[in-house]
């Protein structure tokens, strides 16, 4: 880390510091504090949608050969990566009896699509990653537009309610 990056620049707040109380939102009508707020949909805000869905979506999951839908037609890096894959935690797996590498059904309450399973233990148990930007398995399909942000209109594509189903 350089120490005094900032020292003789000025960071584009009012104050020309970082700023945690944001006058901007205050005047906007908005709490000027951060604060948690719970996702529109989540086991705690809709207990009943979570009996169906009980998974945890977050798609727009990046890929190291690929930015968004460039580069999906080029031969080396379609070695890498040749379909769209859900990242699902092991024990996730186990527990919805689904394997690495076999196709499941990812649905939400907005839509289905049908992609393979890939394993990564680097994920907290109870969440799918998915990819975005393959036409086959459009993961815009399972989004709810109708969910967004307050301030910045943003729909929420980190936290939606799914579930896996092998097919």
């Amino acid at each position: 880390m350089r120490v005094g990056l900032y020292k003789n620049k000025k960071i584009l707040t009012p104050s020309g510091k970082i700023e945690i109380y944001s006058k901007t939102l205050e005047d906007a009508g908005y709490d000027p504090l951060p604060k948690y707020v719970e996702p529109a949909q989540s086991p705690v805000s809709t207990p009943e949608l979570a009996k169906e869905y009980p998974l945890i979506l977050i798609s727009g999951a990046r890929r190291k050969a690929f930015t968004h839908t460039q580069m999906r037609h080029v031969p080396k890096l379609r070695t890498l990566e040749p379909e769209p894959f859900a990242e699902i935690h092991p024990s996730t797996c186990s527990r919805y009896g689904v394997k690495d590498g076999e196709r499941i059904r990812l649905s939400t309450r907005n839509g289905s699509i049908n992609m393979r399973v890939k394993e990564q233990p680097r994920l907290m148990p109870g969440i799918v990653a998915v990819p975005h930007g393959w036409s086959q398995a459009n993961v815009n399909l399972l989004t709810d537009m109708e969910v967004r942000d307050p301030i910045t209109g943003y729909p929420d594509f980190k936290a939606l309610l799914c579930k896996v189903e092998a097919i």
